[in-house]
């Protein structure tokens, strides 16, 4: 199990269900942080390290700022349409000042990558940080939409000072995807969160803070 430190200035969530007001979710989704880790190592399958946990812990809740930019209408869309109607002025929320820390737990992969033998996603990381010059990828890494770059991605030993746990809770106030389905909605798969308040952390979170990356559609071996 390895931890990294993300830091963004800004970037945008957007929600499954947004439609012309691009409401953001209030943090980084898991799904999302996943397909960044994917980037950092420059794996371009999503399916590669399916089965990897993720657990998190906020430096503080981002603050919601709402821009005028333009907007794509087609997100993974027709050519056609794109071109003639897909993109547009309008208004979108953009999460301000990002910081956490991301925990990842390869022990239970079961993708491509690990029926291979191949190194796992955490060694990947710590390669990828350590050996930038040995990556490949196409572009920075980014946490959102393909402008919101990172400012940065380090190790970290031991977390120290105050933070926000993110516990995966059934009645918790957020609903963050942890795997997307880019051709429509039916795989999407959410899980509820709970945002607790900020405290001293030493050590990993609890094991139950964990929530695996997994595409329905693929049963376990």
């Amino acid at each position: 199990m390895i931890a990294v430190r993300v830091e963004a200035p800004y970037a945008s969530f957007r929600k499954s269900y947004a439609r012309s007001f691009a409401e953001t979710y209030p943090i980084a989704p898991p799904a999302t942080v996943y397909g960044m880790l994917l980037s950092l190592v420059g794996e371009w399958q999503r399916a590669a390290h399916a089965g990897v946990a993720l657990a998190f812990a906020y430096a503080r809740e981002p603050k919601v700022a709402t821009v005028l930019r333009k907007l794509s209408r087609y997100k993974y869309g027709v050519a056609a349409k794109q071109s003639r109607m897909g993109n547009a002025p309008d208004y979108v929320e953009v999460l301000c000042g990002l910081s956490f820390l991301c925990w990842i737990d390869s022990r239970g992969e079961l993708g491509t990558r690990a029926q291979e033998g191949a190194p796992r996603l955490e060694e990947r990381i710590v390669e990828a940080i350590q050996h930038p010059e040995r990556v490949t990828r196409a572009g920075v890494v980014c946490l959102g939409m393909s402008d919101d770059a990172v400012d940065d991605i380090a190790l970290v030993e031991e977390p120290a000072g105050e933070w926000r746990l993110l516990v995966p809770r059934d009645d918790g106030a957020m609903d963050l995807p942890v795997w997307v389905d880019h051709v429509g909605a039916l795989d999407t798969r959410w899980r509820r969160y709970h945002l607790a308040p900020r405290a001293p952390l030493t050590g990993n979170p609890p094991q139950d803070h964990f929530v695996p990356i997994l595409d329905p559609r693929v049963p376990p071996l």
